[in-house]
């Protein structure tokens, strides 16, 4: 493979929508215990489980840098919710305001994305760094649970429209 070759399969790596085939041809390596650094393509597929790690690692950083984010990043949403709306588009998932908060958004992601990804992550590399990322996202998980501004008194706490928390 040549370095142009090489360069896009790491980028197209990051490409959401192909999450659980990467996730399980990981996971399938790590339970065969069969990944060699001395071969190349094997280094390939470690440096796009990296990289996938690095695109969505906000919910492993400390607590306010990462609602920061996740605040930023919904806020991106949302206004491209808006302008669906205001153009009389079907509305992208999670772009509505109306129907998703940033705790419900960042919980989905968090179990349903990060975490598989971190846990199998972990079992790889067993280094002080993922036990660090593991519990910062664990605890980050836990504050978006019972953030007071997410959860008014009386409202439902509810995950994004089709997930259901593990």
């Amino acid at each position: 493979m040549n370095m142009e070759s090489q360069l896009g399969s790491l980028i197209l790596a990051t490409d959401i929508s192909r999450q659980n085939d990467y996730l399980s041809r990981f996971r399938t390596h790590l339970d065969k215990q069969d990944l060699n650094l001395g071969n190349a393509s094997h280094r390939h597929f470690i440096l796009q489980m990296a990289l996938k790690c690095a695109d969505i690692c906000n919910p492993c950083r400390p607590w306010e840098l990462s609602k920061q984010w996740s605040e930023k990043v919904t806020e991106e949403f949302f206004h491209q919710g808006d302008i669906e709306r205001k153009l009389k588009l079907e509305i992208s998932p999670l772009c509505d305001s109306q129907s998703n908060s940033v705790g419900n958004i960042q919980r989905g992601f968090m179990a349903f994305v990060v975490e598989p990804l971190f846990l199998e992550w972990a079992r790889f590399s067993d280094t002080r760094l993922s036990q660090t990322m593991l519990e910062h996202l664990r605890h980050n998980k836990a504050r978006w649970r019972e953030d007071p501004e997410e959860h008014p008194p009386g409202a439902s706490k509810t995950l994004p429209q089709g997930c259901t928390e593990p």
